[in-house]
């Protein structure tokens, strides 16, 4: 529990909220109080706050646009750190743009077609932040944020400012160098190409339009539940374990789309956990296949 005199410090760095259901805040519409959280307008609070957390051993989280997330029902103790639209300028210069990690893949695509940029079209639905969606290597459509990314700018766990280069983030499927790692993304510098801003708003407006005839965007959910397995597509996987509408409590595996988990109304944390591990176990048991969570799971119970 965070004493009064805590509590007092963390306001005078940057604004927070304390006890804040996290239900409100994540995608998925699920999840206990945060502590804290704390939501910094710069770098440099950024670096503040986790600097005061180390010193008086308050555990920190970094959360973005909390789309891919699940909070377990307990809610998330210390302080969640919240990068999102308080960090979210842009620059550009000739084709090459940077961001700070707080600013949403959709605002980032439409500032593409502005400035008649192409390459970002496939991310233009991903709902999340820039900064989340590097940590990760969100991908959608056959194209990767890796793909774009010449440098990404961090706090590290030494608590120092880092350029990482391409190279140096070694993106994969869904993973990056980061990975695993008490980091905060600040943000990065993105290499686009020129092109036609009709076209550019065309090809989102298709990709707007393919994710509304297939996922199920009716329903709060945190997009892709599990990692696509080697060889397989979990979707598919599901779908033919006969699991599609299956259903713990409030949480359903969509009948749309069965990738995806919704909140079909009052779904808890533990309803979506013990919708994947059955989810999960029955995969396992009719195909061998063995699905691995995407989405990030925090908080205790």
């Amino acid at each position: 529990m965070l004493c009064q005199a805590a509590k007092n410090d963390l306001a005078d760095i940057c604004p927070v909220l304390f006890d804040e259901p996290m239900c409100r805040r994540t995608t998925f519409r699920i999840g206990g109080p945060a502590e804290c959280l704390a939501m910094p307008e710069s770098p440099e609070q950024v670096m503040e706050l986790l600097k005061f957390c180390r010193r008086a051993d308050i555990p920190v989280t970094v959360l973005g646009n909390c789309s891919n997330v699940l909070v377990r029902d307990g809610g998330v103790e210390g302080v969640t750190l919240l990068i999102n639209a308080n960090m979210s300028s842009v620059s550009v210069q000739g084709e090459t743009l940077t961001a700070q990690a707080g600013i949403t893949m959709s605002s980032l695509a439409q500032l593409c077609i502005r400035a008649s940029l192409t390459g970002f079209e496939f991310a233009s639905g991903i709902p999340g932040c820039l900064g989340g969606g590097i940590y990760m290597n969100a991908g959608a459509y056959n194209g990767e944020i890796g793909s774009l990314v010449s440098r990404v700018f961090i706090i590290d766990e030494e608590l120092q400012y880092r350029t990482l280069s391409h190279e140096e983030m070694c993106f994969g499927y869904r993973r990056t160098a980061l990975s695993g790692r008490s980091v905060a993304v600040l943000g990065a510098e993105l290499k686009l190409e020129r092109g036609r801003s009709e076209d550019i708003s065309a090809a989102i407006a298709d990709f707007t339009r393919r994710r509304r005839e297939r996922q199920p965007l009716n329903y709060p959910s945190a997009g892709s539940v599990f990692k696509r397995p080697e060889g397989a597509y979990a979707a598919a996987l599901i779908d033919g374990a006969g699991l599609k509408g299956t259903s713990v409590g409030g949480a359903e595996v969509s009948q749309k789309h069965a990738g995806f988990f919704v909140n079909t109304g009052g779904a808890t944390a533990s309803d979506v956990l013990a919708l994947i591990d059955k989810v999960r176990q029955t995969v396992m048991d009719k195909t061998g296949f063995i699905l691995e969570p995407e989405i990030k799971i925090i908080g205790h119970d």
